[in-house]
């Protein structure tokens, strides 16, 4: 097992190759790659103790690849990796990213499966160990559907983990704006208070915890919630500079949080009232 540390490196390394590719070559994606690579070492980071748990080899599942940074240090770490990233509404901009990240990960001998097509089209031959996704799971059509389609290409023993916001807390990250309006048991963005990227907009389908649970109690799946997914939120939103940027409007809140020491109390909220949802599912009748 790699450890985090050298995780980081390898992908930092990798990362100032492309940032000084896309300097040169295509300068506008500069700051939409520096998002992207800043999420995906996060990623790594986030997903340490359920890659811990996996055995060299392991079949690995990531829906929504992004950039593909994060595929290809999972497959440079022995893991074998399908990834899927249709590049859809909203994200036409990450291609180029893409193919730089193939291109070094074919210069380094780095194996991995790359699916451009949507999740909901997606069928697999064999069964994965481990599925994750980030920050995916609130752009897909029919969410609930995915997750249910998703368990039937797990092993027995294996864990789909994927995280993303809960539209029962009334704020939307991608546009920084609080909410109040409901629709369809969610808190939901309306049109008006958006300006700009309407792509991404139109993608988003205010997931939900409750409803997640409503729509597997009559299956096959278990669905565990980690109840510090907000604590754990507030603890990097404490240190990531780049996270911070981007969400302005809670930043305050999140500092009050942390220098006053309430943040332990986040421990206590319920799952279905945090913003975040960090899910493990698993099956009910594995061995």
């Amino acid at each position: 097992m790699v450890s985090l540390q050298d995780a980081e490196e390898s992908m930092t390394r990798r990362g100032k190759i492309v940032e000084n590719l896309i300097a040169s070559e295509k300068p506008e994606l500069i700051n939409l790659f520096l998002t992207y690579q800043n999420e995906a070492i996060a990623a790594r980071k986030f997903l340490d103790d359920s890659l811990i748990e996996l055995d060299s080899g392991a079949e690995i599942l990531e829906v929504g690849g992004g950039i593909l940074a994060l595929a290809v240090q999972l497959a440079s770490e022995g893991f074998k990796v399908t990834t899927v990233e249709p590049v859809g509404e909203g994200f036409s901009d990450i291609s180029w990213i893409m193919e730089t990240y193939s291109s070094i990960a074919e210069h380094e001998n780095i194996d991995f499966v790359v699916r451009k097509e949507s999740i909901e089209n997606c069928f697999f031959d064999g069964k994965f160990k481990f599925i994750f996704s980030i920050n995916v799971m609130e752009h897909l059509g029919s969410p609930y559907e995915v997750i249910t389609q998703l368990s039937s290409s797990l092993t027995l023993s294996g864990k789909h983990r994927f995280f993303c916001p809960n539209y029962d807390f009334p704020y939307e990250p991608h546009f920084a704006k609080w909410i109040w309006s409901r629709r369809n048991g969610s808190f939901f963005l309306n049109i008006s208070k958006v300006s700009h990227s309407m792509d991404l907009y139109r993608s988003l389908n205010f997931i939900t915890v409750k409803k997640l649970r409503n729509s597997t109690k009559k299956t096959n799946i278990e669905v565990t919630l980690n109840k510090n997914a907000l604590f754990d939120l507030l603890s990097r939103a404490s240190k990531d500079s780049s996270l911070r940027d981007r969400h302005k409007g809670i930043t305050f809140i999140s500092d009050f949080i942390n220098k006053s020491g309430l943040i332990y109390l986040s421990k206590f909220i319920p799952t279905f009232l945090q913003p975040v949802m960090d899910v493990t599912i698993t099956l009910k009748d594995r061995k």
